[in-house]
Order: structure tokens, then C-alpha cells, then sequence
């Protein structure tokens, strides 16, 4: 097929005078004829929103928003069916995240986590105990900055895209200790997630210490006796393989599993492609 050639001047003000155009079906056609131009109909709609008449600058808004969440379902559509065991996670929860929020600034949301994990490189001495290195995380993350779990709304959305912990500073289990584990990277401290069945908690893992510990209860230390308590209380019969190491595609796959189950009567289609996210990672 040859390359779908570049949109000449003329046509250029064709299109900013059709999205100026209230008929949502003459709307509906421009959208589809840029969607086809991929990155080159994002341009133009940009251009618009920064210069066109006020009413086409409201309809290129709107269509650039649609034409972003489709890029963004599409980019995660094809993260998931490829990206096997191992991947960046920081990677995959923006891709998450900008199916949601597709204006969301990738790089500013990254910085502040660089910034956060600045801060707690001052606050660190080097000379802490692993317990006690943790236990300085936790006073920055959840008295210093206010971060803490969301029992008023558990199943709200906005707790499961990182982007939104980060401005709200609440969030679930799994979305606070994947939080905590993109700093910990940062600061090359040994953690890892333990997928525990319906409450995700976090691992000191070095050669000579280990032990568990909950960001959902603002990074309350535990031990394998505490964890079997926890799943008392959950109702769930304790199994040692629960606390085993869980790999990235895991995390994502819980992720896309709880997005799944919160918009199933929310939003049926974005639950739907939710659902077929966690199939694919089933696969890999």
C-alpha cells in the first residue's frame, strides 16, 4: 500500500473550516478521514485547538482527546500481547494510565517521581538497618507527603492509575506499592510485590533480610504470621505460595483485572477492553 500522501495547504483549511461545522455526522467523517493519518492528524488537530476559530478549536479539542485515548488503548493493547515476563512496570502504568487520562504529562509525572525519590535520598543516611530504611520511607510518604489508602472509596478508578495517586495521594494496595516500588528503583533498595490474594503487599528481599510490609496501612511491618492473620481476616485460607515473588506481568495483570471488575458497571467498554488487556497477559 502506498504512503497516504502529506495534507497540502488547501486541504489543511478545508478540514479547520469543516471543524468549525456543528453537524456531528459531518464532524464524526472528519474525525475518522485524521484518525487515518495517525500522528500527522494529531498535528493538525493540535494547530487547531492553538489557532483555529473558537469553534473549531472546541470540536479539534474533543476530537484530539478521542483520537489520544485511541492511540493510548491501542499502545497498551500491543504492550500487553508482547511484552512477556519481565518489562519496565513504570512503562506500563503510564500506558494505563493514558487510557484514561491521554493528555496526561508523561514526563512531568516521571519527574516528580524523580524528585520524591531526591528527597528521600537526603533523608536517608546509608548507615540505617533495612527496617529502619523503611520506616523513613514511610514517614516521608505517608506523614511527610499524606499519601494513604482509600477506605472512603475503594473501587473509585482514579485509585488505580498512578498519575492520580500521585495528584490525590490515595490510592489501593497494589497502586500504592507499585508507587512505592518505582521509588525504591530509583533508590536501588531491594523490594518486591507479593501478590497476596485481595491485598498486595511489599517485600524486603537481600541476601540477609527479609520482611513483609503493607503501604495500603502506611507500610506496617509484618511477618509470615502477620500475613497469615491478614488472610484470616480477609477470608481467604493462607497458602505459603502466596508469599512468593510476583513478577511485573503479574502486577499488570492485577491492575487490568481490578480495572476490569470496577468499570463492569460503570463503563461496560472500557471494562470490556480491560478484560481483553488481562487475557492477553494470561497468554504470555
Amino acid at each position: 500500500m502506498e504512503p497516504m500522501k502529506a495534507l497540502r495547504e488547501p486541504d489543511r483549511k478545508a478540514l479547520a473550516k469543516l471543524l468549525a461545522d456543528q453537524d456531528p455526522r459531518q464532524l464524526q467523517l472528519v474525525q475518522e478521514k485524521l484518525a487515518e493519518r495517525g500522528a500527522e492528524g494529531i498535528s493538525f488537530l493540535e494547530s487547531v485547538v492553538l489557532d483555529g476559530e473558537p469553534s473549531a478549536q472546541r470540536n479539534a479539542q474533543h476530537m484530539l482527546r478521542a483520537l489520544r485515548e485511541a492511540a493510548a488503548w491501542e499502545a497498551l493493547a500491543k504492550f500487553c500481547a508482547t511484552c512477556g515476563s519481565h518489562f519496565d512496570l513504570e512503562v506500563a502504568c503510564w500506558l494505563v494510565a493514558k487510557t484514561r487520562y491521554p493528555e496526561m504529562d508523561e514526563v512531568a509525572y516521571r519527574t516528580r517521581l524523580d524528585q520524591m525519590a531526591q528527597e528521600l535520598r537526603e533523608r536517608l543516611t546509608g548507615r540505617e538497618t533495612p527496617r529502619s530504611t523503611i520506616e523513613v520511607c514511610n514517614h516521608y510518604l505517608f506523614r511527610t507527603l499524606g499519601f494513604r489508602g482509600n477506605r472512603q472509596d475503594y473501587y473509585d478508578p482514579d485509585n488505580s492509575y498512578l498519575n492520580r495517586v500521585l495528584d490525590r495521594r490515595v490510592g489501593i494496595p497494589i497502586s500504592l506499592s507499585v508507587l512505592y516500588l518505582l521509588l525504591a528503583r530509583r533508590l536501588r533498595i531491594p523490594l518486591i510485590g507479593i501478590n497476596m490474594p485481595a491485598h498486595f503487599l511489599l517485600k524486603w528481599q537481600s541476601a540477609t533480610v527479609s520482611f513483609f510490609f503493607d503501604p495500603f496501612h502506611e507500610g506496617e511491618l509484618l511477618d509470615e504470621d502477620d500475613c497469615r492473620e491478614l488472610c484470616k481476616r480477609l477470608g481467604v485460607a493462607f497458602n505459603p505460595i502466596f508469599l512468593t515473588p510476583t513478577t511485573p506481568q503479574i502486577i499488570l495483570l492485577r491492575m487490568c483485572n481490578n480495572l476490569h471488575a470496577i468499570y463492569t458497571e460503570r463503563e461496560p467498554a472500557r471494562a470490556e477492553q480491560f478484560g481483553r488487556f488481562a487475557a492477553l497477559l494470561s497468554r504470555v
